[in-house]
């Protein structure tokens, strides 16, 4: 009986975040739209620094501002998951760097880069799994864990890269050709990103691990009570989320061909920002993969202004964290305008 019940309460709770009839759904439908502020935003960036500096618009800056979103939106997409389910992962840029160390390691020790690539995501994604792991055997919260498993990564990176650049790779092949180079004018990982961006919209939005992720995050305590395996749920969130990072890390690979072992310093505190820039909240139940990918045009966009106006690099971080503060009022304020507005209009 009490197996009945939960079944029926699973289904009635994830039928609440599909369907367009519940208040839980009709923000999640808005959220979709929300974007509006966002990308406002991001035109007004890019008039300010475009029309002093009309090179901004050259299409040789568009493409190296894509090429360095690919790298930190692959990431963000698998953010967004867990943000959703009201967890964070600080350890994406320890996963990251542990990820291009060991596969330009296993391509320099001879093993082909296809493989060698297939195997850091399968790394990628273990690691990201260990971290669900040890959650879940701690009963902590995830950002915990990760705050302690990023010292880890980082360190394991240290060690088996010795803490020397790496090069040596084989330039000639055929995965460095195609994931290095470009592809109908715009960079591969660029493409990349597209596709992981797209494919991981529809898993969200359109199937029952996407509904599950967010009703965790809706309530995650009425989740639990009905019989949502919400640690199962957390593995397989973080196991993509470390996958991304993996995936994210053999397109530097391809790009520069050659590692350092500083690369992935600082890269879980973009993927957070642009993650919450782009409107996913903190509080859980909802997310957006078009906002992440806005969120992380505007982090890089406004570090090309930076470049383009000459700002002194002690600035820098100072006039970033202000833009960027701007830009969340002002897509908060189009949100609360907008729900204003439905509130109204579901009254007359």
């Amino acid at each position: 009986m009490r197996a009945k019940l939960i079944g029926i309460g699973s289904n009635r709770l994830l039928a609440r975040v599909s369907d367009t009839s519940s208040p839980v759904a009709r923000a999640m439908s808005l959220a979709r739209f929300d974007e509006a502020g966002l990308l406002i935003g991001l035109i007004v960036l890019v008039l300010i620094i475009g029309i002093p500096h009309p090179e901004f618009f050259e299409f040789g800056s568009i493409k190296t501002l894509l090429r360095q979103c690919a790298l930190v939106g692959i990431m963000a997409f698998g953010m967004v998951y867990l943000v959703s389910m009201t967890d964070i992962d600080l350890s994406v840029g320890g996963i990251y760097a542990v990820a291009v160390t060991a596969s330009a390691l296993m391509i320099k020790s001879g093993i082909d880069p296809w493989i060698a690539v297939l195997l850091s995501l399968f790394i990628g994604a273990a690691l990201g799994a260990f971290n669900s792991i040890v959650t879940a055997a701690l009963d902590v919260p995830l950002i915990i864990v990760s705050l302690g498993t990023l010292s880890v990564f980082f360190g394991l990176n240290l060690i088996i890269s010795d803490a020397s650049p790496i090069f040596g790779m084989p330039r000639d092949h055929l995965f460095f050709r195609i994931f290095g180079g470009e592809f109908l004018g715009l960079p591969a990982s660029a493409w990349v990103m597209f596709a992981v961006g797209v494919a991981l919209h529809f898993l969200f939005f359109h199937t029952r691990f996407g509904a599950t992720v967010r009703a965790i995050g809706a309530n995650r305590a009425a989740a639990d009570f009905i019989g949502v395996k919400v640690d199962r749920v957390r593995l397989y969130a973080t196991a993509l989320t470390g996958m991304l990072c993996a995936l994210s890390a053999a397109m530097t690979l391809a790009y520069f061909k050659a590692v350092d072992p500083s690369m992935g310093e600082q890269k879980e505190l973009l993927v957070i920002a642009a993650v919450v820039i782009g409107g996913t909240s903190l509080a859980g139940g909802s997310g957006t993969i078009l906002g992440a990918f806005l969120g992380v045009l505007i982090i890089n966009v406004i570090d090309s202004g930076i470049v383009f106006f000459g700002v002194d690099p002690n600035y820098a971080r100072f006039v970033t964290g202000c833009v960027i503060l701007a830009a969340i009022a002002l897509d908060r304020f189009v949100k609360r305008r907008r729900q204003l507005s439905d509130e109204l209009q579901s009254h007359l």
